[in-house]
C-alpha cells in the first residue's frame, strides 16, 4: 500500500510539474533563480558588501536633506538663473536663443520643466525679481537631483579606486558638505549636471581600464561605449568638462597605471565616436527644438536666418543650411564669444586664489522687511574644512612623491607605494588639467569654475588619507568629518538664505575678499 501510494504521489507530482496546472509554480522557480542570479552578479561586478550597502544609504539620504531642503527659498531669480531661466523660456517657446554654453545642460532643465509641469510665461528680467505663481522649484529640483546623484557616486569612485569604505566615506563626504557643488545644485543652474557627468565619465573609465586587464570582453565593449558617450554629456554640457575626457584618453592611449598596455587604436575610437555622436546629436535637438526667431539670429548666416519663422529675411519656401555647416558655424561663434570675454567683473577670481579660498561670490542678498539689521544671502565660497585638507592633502602627496623619486630605486620593491604613486600622479595630472585653461587666458573667471578640478582633488584627499595607518585612520576621519560638519552648520545661513545680523554675517568673513 505504502509502495502504491508513493507511485500514485510522485505520479501525481510528475504531472503537476509537467502539466498546464504546474506551469506557473515552474516559472516562479525559475525567475527567481534568474533574479537571484543577476543580484549575485550585481554584487560581485560593484565588489560591494553591507558596509557599502549602508554608507550608499546613509550618503544618499543627507545629500537628498541637504540639497532639497528649503529649495524653493529664495523664490526670487538667483544670480544665473537671470540668463539659464531664460534659455529654458525659450525652449518652451521654440525662440532661436544663442549662448556661449553647449546645449545640453538647458535641454535637460528643459526637459525637466516639460515633465514637471513648469509654467514658461516668467520672463527673468531681473536678478531679485519674485517668481511668484511660477513653478520654479521644477527646475531647481533637477539641478538638485544632479547634485543628490554625485555624492553616492562620489562613493562608488573611491571604492573603484581600491579605496577603502571608510576612506570613500570621507571622498564623499567632501562633496556632500562642501559649499560649491551645494549651493550650484540648488538653483536653475548646469553646474551640478557638469560635476555629474564628469564623475561619471571617470567612474566609467576606471571600470573600462579594469575590464581590459581582466581580458572581459563584453563589460569591456560595453564601458568603452558608455565612456565615450558620458564624456561627449560633460562635453555637452560645459567645454570647461574638457579635462576629464583629457586624461581619460591620456591614459587609455598611452596605458598608464590602470592599463597592463595601451587600448588598441580602434578601441579609442570608438570611444571617441560615441562622445562625437552625442555632442552633435545633442546639437541637432537643439536646432529641431528651435524653429522660431528669437534672440540668438544675428549669431547664425542670412541663409539660416531665413529658415527662423518671424526673421525679417525669413522665407517660407527656404530650406535650412545643412545641419553640420549650422553645426560648425555655431560652435565657431560659441569659441569667439568665449574668447572675446574681455570685461573685467567685480566678483571674479583668480585660478591660484581657488585652491586658498580666498575670494566668494554673492549670489543672492535682501533685507529684511521687518528689521533693518538683519538680511538673507546666498554666498559662494567652497567649506574651509574641505578646501583646506583638499590643500593640506595635496602638499602631503607632492612631498611624498619628491620623496618617492629621489629614493624610488631603493624602495623599488614597495609595488603598493609605486602604486599609490602613480595612481595620485594620475589624479594630479587631472587636476592641474582643470586649472590650465584658466591660467592660459584672460577672460574673467569665477570660483565654480573650480568645481570640475576640485572633484580630483578630493578623490587624491580620500586617497591620501586611506593611507593612514588604521590604528588612528577611523579617529582622523571622524575628527575631518565633524570639522566638515561644524563649517557647514556656521556657514549654512550663505547657503540657504538664513535671515542672521549683519553683525553675524560680518563675523563669518575670515577672510579680507570674502566681502
Amino acid at each position: 500500500m505504502e509502495s502504491s501510494k508513493r507511485t500514485t504521489m510522485n505520479q501525481h507530482s510528475s504531472s503537476k510539474s509537467n502539466g498546464s496546472v504546474g506551469r506557473p509554480y515552474s516559472s516562479k522557480i525559475k525567475k527567481s533563480h534568474l533574479r537571484n542570479k543577476y543580484l549575485t552578479f550585481l554584487l560581485k561586478a560593484s565588489q560591494f558588501d553591507k558596509t557599502d550597502g549602508w554608507n550608499l544609504l546613509l550618503l544618499t539620504f543627507l545629500a537628498l536633506a541637504t540639497r532639497f531642503w528649503r529649495l524653493f527659498y529664495p523664490a526670487a531669480v538667483v544670480f544665473d538663473e537671470f540668463h539659464f531661466g531664460k534659455f529654458v523660456t525659450w525652449y518652451f517657446k521654440h525662440q532661436y536663443y544663442f549662448d556661449i554654453h553647449p546645449p545640453l545642460g538647458k535641454l535637460i532643465l528643459y526637459l525637466g520643466g516639460l515633465l514637471g509641469g513648469y509654467n514658461p510665461g516668467f520672463l527673468y528680467d531681473a536678478i531679485g525679481a519674485e517668481y511668484g505663481d511660477t513653478k520654479f522649484q521644477v527646475l531647481r529640483s533637477v539641478s538638485a537631483l544632479f547634485g543628490v546623484l554625485s555624492v553616492p557616486l562620489m562613493y562608488c569612485t573611491c571604492r573603484e579606486l581600491n579605496i577603502s569604505p571608510v576612506g570613500s566615506f570621507a571622498g564623499a563626504s567632501m562633496v556632500l558638505l562642501d559649499f560649491l557643488s551645494l549651493i550650484e545644485s540648488r538653483l536653475i543652474l548646469v553646474d551640478s549636471q557638469l560635476l555629474f557627468f564628469c564623475m561619471a565619465s571617470f567612474y566609467s573609465a576606471l571600470k573600462l581600464w579594469k575590464y581590459k586587464r581582466e581580458n572581459r570582453k563584453k563589460s569591456f565593449l560595453f564601458f568603452l561605449v558608455l565612456t565615450g558617450i558620458l564624456c561627449g554629456c560633460a562635453i555637452s554640457v560645459k567645454w570647461t568638462a574638457l579635462a576629464t575626457p583629457g586624461i581619460i584618453a591620456i591614459v587609455s592611449f598611452f596605458g598608464l597605471h590602470f592599463l597592463n598596455e595601451p587600448l588598441e587604436i580602434w578601441e579609442c575610437l570608438i570611444a571617441g565616436l560615441s562622445g562625437i555622436i552625442v555632442y552633435l546629436f545633442v546639437f541637432y535637438v537643439h536646432f529641431q527644438l528651435l524653429p522660431f526667431s528669437g534672440s540668438g539670429d544675428a549669431f547664425m548666416t542670412p541663409e539660416f536666418q531665413k529658415t527662423l519663422i518671424g526673421n525679417p529675411f525669413y522665407h517660407p519656401a527656404a530650406t535650412r543650411q545643412p545641419f553640420l555647416t549650422s553645426f560648425f558655424q555655431l560652435n565657431r561663434e560659441m569659441f569667439r564669444a568665449n574668447k572675446g570675454i574681455k570685461d573685467r567683473h567685480p566678483w571674479e577670481s583668480k585660478w591660484y586664489e581657488w585652491p586658498l579660498n580666498l575670494r566668494g561670490l554673492l549670489y543672492f542678498v535682501q533685507e529684511d522687511d521687518e528689521d533693518d539689521s538683519r538680511m538673507s544671502q546666498i554666498y559662494l565660497i567652497g567649506n574651509p574644512a574641505v578646501m583646506y585638507l583638499c590643500l593640506l592633502s595635496a602638499l602631503i602627496f607632492l612631498l611624498c612623491a619628491i620623496f618617492f623619486g629621489r629614493y624610488r630605486y631603493a624602495i623599488s620593491s614597495k609595488a603598493d607605494l609605486r602604486s599609490l604613486m602613480e595612481k595620485g600622479g594620475i589624479l594630479c595630472a587631472a587636476y592641474a588639467l582643470n586649472l590650465l585653461p584658466y591660467i592660459a587666458v584672460e577672460r574673467s573667471a569665477f570660483l565654480y569654475h573650480y568645481i570640475p578640478g576640485l572633484f580630483y582633488a578630493e578623490l587624491l584627499t580620500a586617497l591620501v588619507i586611506d593611507r593612514f595607518p588604521k590604528s588612528y585612520k577611523l579617529v582622523f576621519i571622524i575628527v575631518i568629518f565633524i570639522l566638515e560638519v561644524a563649517a557647514f552648520v556656521y556657514w549654512a545661513p550663505w547657503v540657504y538664505a538664513i535671515s542672521l545680523t549683519k553683525i553675524a554675517h560680518d563675523k563669518r568673513r575670515w577672510l579680507p575678499r570674502w566681502n
